[in-house]
């Protein structure tokens, strides 16, 4: 019996050093906050990779290394003579400082719970646990091996069964009283009994230990599978994801607030009731449509065959109107054609001719001048000097001189073909100045050398200097 207490001292001892679910609650709650705060800074923080020949390159004065790695800091790296200064956001050091000050917090409820880490805190109470069972189990055996003794006058119980033996004299304890009861008969009796308690008990212990050997085995093929051995590492990586999802969780909470719910929820109030006047609508127009529907029924017969009649002979004579018309208007579009084209190779035959005569005088009149005509033989506009002027914004004198220079060319080009002409002036060049007015008497001059010219003027001092006169008295 001594054993099983001693055994059962230190197994209650060690129940004794369970710790409270609350406070495993706390060191979890604790240690998500650090591995929040750490995805917080990794979220942040700068992530470079070195690949290749990185025989030349320093990391703060530490030869690199390749792979990828993780920069939470302002760091400078050395490329040959070159150096590069990285520097992290600045919110980084604020994240920084919550992942130290987690982990001092997590450091702090280890150390109260007198533990290294959460996982342990789970071992230990998981041994704590095993203990205060096994406890049980040995208080179990302590009281079936001290059952009560009616007739020595024992209670059940190890402190009775002490308490029993310590009152027994020194002289009693190696010696039998005569007048004692037959102790071997009681305790065979007693045996007997105990041996009939304890048949069933050897049943469940046999069971027990072939239920633990089953047990053994399963958790030996259990330890023995590939995910079994990274099981620390995929509840760290399951705590940094949980991590992250919380910071993204948070991220859209924020994001949910700052929207405003009422006026979101009176949108869709006026959104509802815009649903509902346009079912009203609907439904009213369902109606009018049946109303009409009837109304067509009903008034089917009512001359509505002689109306369609009607309507398909007014079609036919409006579809013979439309192709008369049509012929129509194609001959006219034809006849329009022709006379375009007859007005066009008139142009070409005589502005072209016109043209080249017209401007041999009046680069004489007009130097670097050159003239331009419409499809009407009409003189439309000048250039000088890369720049085009319309005759109608010329002044007097240079349109009435442009305008006998026209018919000049004129006069040639008939005179060239054989059909020569007189070319009759009435009362010419009255805008013209002194300078102007000499040098187209000189053009009319020359002119006259080839062909007939005859002026009709009032003004007897201006061309008293040309050819023959005939003086026209009054009455004459």
């Amino acid at each position: 019996m001594l054993p099983l207490e001693a055994e059962l001292d230190a197994a209650r001892k060690l129940g004794s050093t369970v710790i409270p679910a609350s406070a495993i609650k706390t060191l979890e709650e604790r240690e998500r906050a650090v591995d929040k705060a750490r995805a917080a800074v990794e979220a942040g923080a700068t992530r470079i990779e070195f690949a290749g020949d990185v025989s030349g390159v320093q990391i703060d004065g530490m030869s690199a290394e390749r792979g990828a790695r993780t920069l939470s800091r302002e760091t400078l790296i050395q490329l040959g003579g070159a150096e590069l200064i990285i520097r992290p956001p600045a919110g980084l050091q604020s994240a920084q400082t919550a992942l130290a000050n987690a982990r001092d917090d997590l450091a702090a409820a280890l150390a109260d719970h007198g533990v290294t880490s959460v996982a342990h805190a789970r071992t230990r109470n998981e041994v704590a646990r095993d203990a205060v069972a096994n406890g049980r189990t040995l208080q179990a055996q302590i009281v079936g091996i001290t059952p009560a003794v009616p007739w020595l006058g024992i209670d059940a119980g190890a402190a009775a069964l002490k308490t029993f033996m310590a009152g027994l004299p020194e002289s009693a304890k190696g010696e039998r009283s005569e007048e004692a009861p037959d102790v071997d008969e009681a305790a065979s009796a007693h045996l007997r009994e105990l041996e009939a308690r304890n048949a069933p008990l050897v049943v469940q212990a046999a069971g027990a230990e072939r239920d633990a050997a089953n047990a053994v085995a399963q958790l030996a093929v259990l330890e023995g599978k590939p995910e079994v051995a990274r099981l620390d590492e995929a509840l760290s990586e399951a705590r940094q994801l949980e991590a992250a999802a919380l910071v993204s969780l948070q991220d859209a909470e924020r994001a949910a607030t700052a929207h405003d719910v009422a006026v979101i929820e009176r949108q869709i109030g006026v959104l509802d009731k815009r649903v509902e006047v346009a079912r009203t609508q609907r439904i009213d127009l369902e109606k009018a449509i049946a109303g009409l529907e009837a109304r067509i029924e009903a008034e089917g017969g009512k001359g509505l065959a002689d109306r369609a009649a009607a309507a398909r002979e007014e079609a036919e004579a409006a579809a013979a109107s439309l192709e008369r018309m049509t012929v129509e208007a194609d001959t006219l579009k034809l006849l329009r054609d022709t006379l375009e084209g007859a007005r066009a190779e008139t142009s070409r035959t005589f502005v072209g001719p016109v043209a080249r005569r017209a401007r041999r005088h009046i680069e004489r009149l007009l130097p670097g001048c050159d003239p331009s005509f419409g499809d009407d033989l009409g003189l439309t506009s000048i250039v000088r000097g890369g720049l085009g002027e319309n005759c109608g914004d010329l002044s007097r004198g240079t349109q009435e001189q442009l305008a006998v220079l026209t018919r000049l060319a004129f006069a040639d080009m008939l005179l060239e073909q054989g059909v020569p002409v007189s070319l009759i002036l009435d009362d010419p060049l009255v805008y013209s100045d002194d300078a102007r007015l000499d040098l187209m008497t000189e053009i009319l001059t020359e002119a006259a050398t080839r062909m007939q010219v005859i002026l009709l003027t009032c003004r007897d001092r201006a061309f008293r200097h040309l050819g023959n006169r005939i003086n026209l008295l009054k009455g004459e």
